[in-house]
């Protein structure tokens, strides 16, 4: 035991003293009533947190609880009064004293972590407060917004469009989105979707596919992120702070251009493998319901990669829909319980493909 001394305890309910042992360590102070080789002896444990320390006089008063019922008295000249004294002391140094003690570095660290809290709890809450509270409807609108601002600057086959806008009304894509298709006259090699039922398609895309059946699974593949509301989740989370600005501030005009602002980043947006494997397959499932075997999915990826090294555009969808071995594989596994299904081919989307090329 560190630190014994005999002292005067006071444990409120009698009026005089009573000898004790006392010794304290890095946790705190012990009391022991009785004499140290009695097995029977009382001790008593408290904490520095709770315990106080003051001089009247000549003596210096502890007292061991917040109450201050029970306390010890001994002199302030006593050898262990100074090392008792720091001991009690360190528990009143605030957090800001910590701060203040800390090296700069250390510092930079701390609010590095905070920081990157904070904007994690953002990012997190932003998304999914915004999910809840923007109806489909809504959605649309603010879609059309985000379409009017990105075609500014492109060239729109119209053509093309109104072809491929067939192609997609032959299909059973949506129940919740109105989908609408725009061929952008582009040679990269790229498509995306816009939140409310916008799909663009480059014609640079269109030309690298060789079957309906491929168009139809790009379609699908985009109609899922439109369905399952990826893209509107990705720009919440791209806008969170200052989105949250916007309605702290009550500014509802400000909530709409900065989300419009941030819709520039679908053209090249990266999901993450999860979602890229959720609108596969929700995707495969649209191909299904349309009478298309699901492996077009695959199909399409593996031809979107094996022509990477001839078509240096095909990168930009590449990079934005990373076709990966493990997205092929996963579309082969899929398909297995189809192997042996019959789907017959569809006239209409055959004769409006061979328009399009």
């Amino acid at each position: 035991m560190d630190n014994i001394q005999q002292v005067d305890f006071f444990d409120g309910l009698q009026a005089g003293p009573k000898h004790a042992l006392m010794y304290f360590n890095a946790a705190g102070i012990s009391i022991q009533l009785g004499a140290y080789w009695n097995k029977e002896a009382t001790v008593l444990f408290f904490p520095y947190q709770q315990c106080n320390i003051q001089k009247t006089g000549n003596k210096l008063i502890v007292f061991l609880n917040k109450n201050a019922t029970n306390y010890i008295s001994f002199s302030a000249d006593a050898i262990f009064a100074i090392d008792l004294k720091q001991k009690i002391n360190q528990k009143d140094q605030s957090f800001a004293a910590s701060l203040l003690r800390m090296n700069v570095f250390s510092l930079f660290i701390l609010v590095v972590i905070l920081l990157a809290g904070v904007y994690w709890g953002i990012s997190t809450i932003v998304p999914w407060a915004g999910l809840k509270l923007i109806k489909p409807s809504t959605e649309t609108e603010l879609g059309e917004k985000m379409y009017q601002s990105m075609m500014q600057g492109e060239t729109i086959d119209h053509q093309r469009t109104k072809l491929l806008q067939a192609f997609a009304k032959s299909m059973k894509l949506s129940n919740n989105y109105p989908i609408k298709l725009t061929v952008v006259k582009n040679r990269e090699v790229n498509a995306y979707a816009i939140p409310g039922g916008n799909i663009v398609v480059y014609s640079g895309i269109l030309k690298a596919m060789k079957s309906p059946d491929e168009l139809a699974a790009l379609l699908g593949h985009e109609t899922a992120h439109i369905n399952d509301r990826h893209s509107l989740r990705s720009i919440l989370r791209s806008a969170a702070t200052g989105l949250i600005v916007s309605v702290v501030l009550n500014d509802i005009s400000g909530i709409f251009s900065i989300v419009v602002e941030n819709a520039e980043g679908l053209r090249t947006m990266h999901f993450s493998r999860g979602i890229e494997k959720s609108a596969d397959e929700e995707g495969m499932k649209i191909l299904i319901k349309n009478n298309i075997h699901p492996l077009a999915m695959k199909k399409l990826m593996q031809r979107l990669k094996e022509n990477s090294p001839e078509i240096p555009e095909v990168l930009s969808f590449m990079q934005s829909h990373p076709a990966t071995d493990e997205r092929i594989k996963h579309a082969t596994e899929f398909a297995v319980p189809y192997k042996n299904s019959s789907f017959a081919p569809n006239p209409v989307l055959d004769s409006i493909w061979s328009a399009l090329k």
